[in-house]
């Protein structure tokens, strides 16, 4: 991370994994929760979150990232849990009759969790505005896929009585597509919507199992999905395609366009490396003036604001 790479060190996850669905996945209008929500979130807010200072997102606390301003949840150390929590949110959206939509991910283990089915089940019998996407990983900390699940998560929907769809989790284009099929469903009332994420998950869970992950499968598989990265497979796409990147227009499909929309890209990625190093550089410098104070630690555990509560109970009551 160019100058700035000896003080903020961390992987790249997008290469690690199909997660780019989730930047397919991502509209305006919905609510996004996850484990790892640090794709979702602006380069300045994750580095200053990382060095844990005052004015990150989460104010020098969690290192999951989140922000309620974004629509970002901070996401949840127990496996599974986002879910619980994501329904809830769904059911303010419902209660309060907004136009809006929770989404979150999950990955194959997760979904062996107890609460996800309790949540799956509340969400479906609430009929609430809620999209699931399961990110089926092929592999769990160590743990194929055969090895903890039986049949396929393409069932799932139908024994939940909800409606769903698949789709190829490392194809931003398609990712797009039956998120926004799924949020159109949400806003007619038909919620909750089940997606199933084809993926795999190239590195280990984080980068102390990547041994493990490498030691579970053949070769083979690593050299298929390698060839299917997410960035390289749209940027291809934006290259060859007949959209021309400057105008917005299609045109006919000559070198001359490929020539044009391959510069675009590049310098699109030279302004966003800039970006990132800019942001770097002012998280360093809020890291070496702006840390929490220690009076502060009990700040934001109790929520100041009732309202939520309060209109929540009055619903119940009234029903």
């Amino acid at each position: 991370m160019g100058e700035a790479g000896g003080d903020l060190k961390g992987m790249a996850r997008h290469r690690r994994r199909g997660g780019y669905n989730r930047a397919g996945a991502c509209a305006r209008s919905l609510y996004r929760s996850r484990r790892t929500g640090h794709g979702l979130c602006r380069a300045d807010d994750s580095q200053r979150r990382y060095l844990g200072t005052a004015d990150s997102p989460t104010a020098g606390r969690d290192l999951h990232i989140g922000d309620f301003k974004r629509g970002v949840l901070a996401p949840i150390s127990h496996v599974g849990d986002i879910m619980a929590v994501t329904g809830g949110v769904a059911l303010t959206f419902k209660l309060r009759q907004e136009p809006r939509i929770a989404l979150t991910w999950i990955g194959d283990g997760s979904t062996k969790s107890g609460v996800f089915h309790e949540s799956m089940n509340f969400a479906a019998v609430q009929r609430l505005p809620m999209i699931v996407i399961v990110q089926d990983n092929k592999v769990a900390l160590g743990t194929r896929l055969d090895q903890h699940h039986r049949g396929s998560f393409l069932d799932w929907p139908a024994a939940y009585g909800v409606e769903g769809g698949a789709f190829d989790g490392n194809n931003v284009l398609d990712a797009y597509a039956a998120t926004k099929l799924a949020a159109d469903a949400c806003r007619e009332g038909r919620g909750p919507v089940l997606l199933i994420c084809d993926t795999f998950r190239m590195g280990g869970h984080a980068t102390h199992d990547e041994r493990e992950a490498r030691a579970t499968f053949d070769s083979t598989l690593f050299s298929h999905w390698g060839k299917r990265d997410p960035i390289g497979i749209f940027e291809t796409y934006l290259i060859e395609g007949t959209l021309d990147l400057e105008s917005g227009q299609r045109l006919k499909r000559t070198d001359g366009l490929r020539k044009r929309n391959a510069e675009v890209l590049s310098r699109l990625e030279a302004q966003v490396t800039q970006e990132v190093e800019q942001a770097a550089q002012e998280a360093l410098a809020s890291a070496s003036t702006n840390m929490p104070r220690a009076e502060s630690a009990p700040d934001g555990v109790y929520s100041e604001d009732q309202t939520l509560v309060i209109e929540a109970a009055a619903v119940n009551v009234a029903s």
